[in-house]
């Protein structure tokens, strides 16, 4: 696979808060979907976002994208056992609380994106916003409102925020990596990632 051209791309009219170097490999196939549904596939938009900044965040008004790397979709996938309760949804970016935006792959042929809260792993709870990332970003409202339309009751139980919570922490640790000692680096990635197991067992 050739590297898409960066000259000009959809993502230019957003602002990001969160900017990560950009992947190179010419075969992102084989990193990221190893684990993954045969059916889930790299949407073209996907990985131009990706090529510039492989996870990040982009805000426009009040909607938040903090968007996962090549190399945390599946972890996203698994943690929060998507495989067990949506496996046709591939998450890709957080809201900022603990709404998922995600690809919907039901009908692999004619994909949208989702949203869907991670307290509430349903299909029935989902809601689609949009057939593309630009249409989706494009709007300025926060993504929960949206939710909250249709499912005013869902709420996120502690156990979820506590989660949310150490995904950011694992995420700027990893960000921040080399400005402390490998030896602090991997003591605390090895203690967010046992909290993120131990949490994980307890909402499922």
């Amino acid at each position: 696979m050739k590297l898409i051209n960066l000259k000009t791309m959809w993502y230019d009219n957003y602002t990001f808060f969160d900017k990560q170097k950009g992947f190179t490999e010419t075969n992102p196939e084989q990193i990221w979907n190893k684990k993954l549904p045969v059916e889930f596939f790299l949407p073209t938009e996907l990985q131009e976002l990706l090529q510039y900044s492989n996870g990040g965040g982009i805000i426009n008004g009040d909607r938040e994208f903090g968007y996962f790397s090549l190399y945390e979709i599946s972890d996203f996938y698994y943690e929060y056992q998507f495989d067990k309760y949506t496996p046709h949804l591939m998450p890709i970016a957080f809201n900022g609380g603990g709404i998922f935006y995600a690809y919907d792959f039901r009908n692999p042929a004619n994909i949208s994106l989702v949203a869907i809260s991670a307290g509430v792993l349903e299909y029935e709870s989902s809601i689609i916003i949009g057939k593309t990332l630009n249409e989706v970003l494009s709007k300025t409202i926060n993504i929960e409102d949206e939710l909250d339309i249709l499912y005013p009751e869902i709420e996120l139980i502690e156990e979820d925020k506590q989660l949310i919570e150490l995904h950011k922490q694992l995420k700027e640790l990893n960000a921040n990596r080399n400005i402390i000692t490998p030896k602090d680096y991997l003591l605390k990635k090895r203690t967010l990632e046992n909290k993120i197991k131990e949490l994980g067992l307890k909402t499922k």
